[in-house]
């Protein structure tokens, strides 16, 4: 993979200026549902860090990929999740709500689940013959700056202007999936013998990684009684990563190489998101209008 200036320098300023759009569609009564329905919340925000690092530590195994490669699928199942799976639950008519929390509590924990999970998950795969050194302040650093900060700036602006903020809300959302999707698009374009010299390894990885999150996501729901509509929510925020973010602390701390992982999955998110979303859609969960206790 090669990242260029460009590169470099927009994807983390993307970042924080989708986090910024995540901060003004929030309000501090927004975290009223983590109390509303503590065990949806949980499950699906702290549940976030351990679902998806299974899942990318069952494709390390199963797929024998090593190096740059293997550590880039687990920087991908330690990423939050992000705007991208909560355009898609509002296109799936899943729980809207719910998805807004998760990934706001799983953006919030991140700066210190991100760090730990890649260097635990680094140095018990064994990648590579020295230990993976992880530089924790300065990740966290990273992610602070990038997520933290802007998500305040936007909840500031929205309490200080809330018709401004409800008015381009949803328009800016959209416009930043579309945006960074172009800019992995680009980034792909940019490297694409790289990107076909290692498809025919990482293509079926990422496949099985967002494959197994999805069940994952949505059975978890099942097993602690979940209605329908809310194991939807769950599937679509355990598997859908803010790759983004992956992408940008791969270039940033680790190797060029770490960073088609999350490439390769940003797109394959969207296909599966998406389709996911148009079924449900059209199939309505029969029990969405049974309240949830959980």
């Amino acid at each position: 993979m090669q990242f260029g200036v460009l590169e470099k320098v927009l994807l983390p300023l993307m970042l924080a200026v989708v986090m910024f759009g995540m901060g003004m569609g929030l309000l501090i009564s927004d975290f009223k549902r983590v109390l509303q329905t503590p065990g949806q919340a949980l499950l699906g925000s702290v549940g976030h860090f351990v679902l998806m690092p299974l899942a990318a530590f069952l494709v390390v195994k199963l797929t024998g990929l090593t190096g740059g490669l293997a550590l880039g699928v687990i920087i991908v199942g330690s990423c939050p999740s992000g705007p991208t799976s909560n355009l898609i639950n509002y296109l799936a008519k899943a729980d809207v709500a719910l998805a807004v929390v998760i990934t706001t509590l799983s953006t919030l924990l991140c700066p210190i689940m991100m760090p730990l999970l890649v260097s635990f998950m680094g140095n018990t795969l064994g990648l590579s013959s020295s230990p993976v050194v992880v530089p924790f302040a300065e990740m966290l650093k990273l992610v602070f700056v990038i997520i933290a900060i802007p998500i305040s700036l936007g909840m500031l602006v929205r309490s200080k202007a809330p018709k401004f903020a409800d008015k381009i809300e949803r328009p800016y959302k959209i416009f930043s999936v579309l945006f960074l999707l172009g800019m992995i698009v680009f980034v792909l374009a940019k490297n694409w013998d790289n990107f076909l010299t290692n498809i025919p390894t990482l293509g079926p990885a990422i496949i099985l990684q967002n494959g197994i999150g999805l069940l994952l996501g949505f059975y978890s729901g099942k097993i602690f009684g979940f209605g329908t509509k809310q194991c939807r929510t769950l599937s679509i925020e355990v598997a859908i990563q803010n790759t983004t973010l992956g992408m940008t602390v791969a270039m940033t701390f680790f190797s060029p190489e770490s960073a088609l992982p999350g490439a390769i999955f940003s797109l394959w998110m969207y296909v599966t998101g998406l389709a996911l979303a148009s079924y449900w859609a059209k199939n309505p969960a029969k029990d969405d209008l049974v309240p949830q206790a959980a």
